[in-house]
């Protein structure tokens, strides 16, 4: 990934990079082999002047699946996203047994990607995206 990004300039490509890794480590965490997705998907593609990064595996864990796509939508919707990082490490603190579930809320701040999430058969595919200049 980082050759494919290497014209680009370093904190781009380290954001893009988390986001990679952020994406694969959700799916590979909670995905599933399901008929419609037997093996975990990974594409990034430069589309026009963007960064797109995809991720796409099955899940049966709608509990799971439920509260990816309540974030992606969080993350989608909130003006500051540094508040919804703050507030959940308040509710880590006050529940420290909890699974952190910092992924999405990370990429969106630290990262500046912007995601969409959809659940199909089975399928969860989460699309991220960052314009590459500005």
């Amino acid at each position: 990934m980082r050759a494919a990004l290497a014209e680009y300039p370093g904190a781009l490509v380290d954001a893009a990079a988390m986001t990679a890794c952020e994406l694969l480590e959700n799916a590979v965490k909670y995905g599933e082999e399901v008929p419609a997705a037997r093996a975990i998907l990974f594409n990034l593609g430069l589309v026009e002047e963007r960064i797109e990064i995809v991720v796409v595996n099955g899940c049966t864990d709608q509990s799971s699946v439920d509260r990816l796509l309540c974030r992606v939508q969080s993350s989608r919707d909130a003006p500051n996203k540094a508040d919804l990082y703050i507030e959940r490490l308040q509710e880590l603190l006050a529940n420290p047994s909890e699974s952190t579930n910092l992924g999405i809320y990370r990429i969106a701040l630290e990262g500046g990607f912007a995601l969409h999430a959809s659940y199909v058969d089975q399928v969860v595919t989460v699309t991220a995206n960052r314009t590459i200049h500005g």
